[in-house]
């Protein structure tokens, strides 16, 4: 099974962007962990945001707007978190189609022996490159993180098929060996 990459699409212009992710940890959301409902969340968008809306804002901190977090719903993916947000703009408008996107399920599935990795230098895990996933040790999720390179949301074939026949605005999504460690 083919494995991909999801996130906003950087080539749209005019989108949104994000400033924080309220009161919670950001680090508490690369975990793949279960997280207590963390009251109102009040997120800022930066001052240079556009007014185009995608279905995801933002990357370690994804914003999921509600009608992809309906259609994943649809597709019974139940191992995502979803906390509503107030989207405070620039111009005192407050925005409330987006949640905050907790995804779980932070998992070593990566094919060490079919992937590129930088060298290990110490004890701090290797740069990741083109990479592979080993549909075993995904175990069955269809949306996770990885171990890896945790800020990054890991989608299987059958979902990516879905969502793209969904055509989920400023969604972009790639197969995991097109990854440079950056995009």
């Amino acid at each position: 099974m083919k494995y991909y990459i999801m996130k906003q699409d950087p080539r749209i212009a005019n989108q949104a962007t994000t400033i924080g992710s309220g009161d919670l940890d950001p680090l508490d959301l690369l975990d793949g962990k279960v997280l207590p409902p963390p009251g109102e969340l009040d997120i800022q968008l930066s001052p240079r945001s556009g007014n185009h809306r995608g279905c995801i804002i933002g990357g370690v901190v994804p914003l999921f707007h509600k009608k992809f977090i309906a259609k994943l719903k649809e597709l019974n993916i139940d191992n995502v978190q979803y906390f509503p947000v107030n989207m405070h703009g620039p111009t005192d408008m407050i925005e409330k189609a987006y949640s905050l996107a907790n995804i779980i399920g932070l998992v070593d599935a990566v094919d060490i022996t079919n992937s590129t990795l930088g060298e290990k230098i110490g004890n701090i895990r290797p740069t990741l490159y083109s990479f592979t996933i080993d549909q075993n040790k995904a175990k069955g999720f269809r949306i996770f993180r990885i171990l890896h390179a945790p800020a990054l949301i890991i989608i299987d074939e059958i979902l990516y098929k879905e969502l793209t026949e969904f055509k989920a605005p400023a969604v972009l999504m790639y197969p995991t060996e097109e990854y440079d460690g950056w995009s």
